[in-house]
């Protein structure tokens, strides 16, 4: 039988078979949390469209990435917000650029 007339209700009786069948598990090692930095100092933007996500700058993206370190999330996404940008976005390979920045910063501070 198919879908609709059959559904093996059987393999989720109880707790023991869900987590003995689980083909999915989630960990803090498996997060990646992404965060927005921008220049400046003490800085902290909501984004409007993401609530509870802000463009922090270098020094409250590292205070940030500490909170991160004692939940257990061990890896973030950087996106840099440039004070100013070009078409050939030279922002994003330059020796002082803002993502470059922060990195320097989360290295030095944890």
């Amino acid at each position: 039988m198919n879908f609709p007339d059959y559904r093996p209700r059987r393999m989720r009786q109880n707790k023991l078979l869900r987590r003995m069948i689980a083909e999915t598990r989630l960990s803090a090692d498996d997060l990646i949390m992404p965060l927005f930095v921008r220049p400046g100092k003490g800085r902290r933007l909501p984004i409007p469209s993401m609530p509870g996500n802000y463009q922090l700058s270098v020094d409250e993206l590292v205070k940030e990435v500490a909170g991160l370190k004692e939940a257990g999330i061990g890896a973030a996404i950087l996106f840099g917000i440039p004070e100013t940008k070009d078409p050939q976005g030279s922002s994003g390979c330059a020796e002082d650029g803002i993502v470059q920045q922060a990195i320097r910063a989360i290295k030095q501070e944890i």
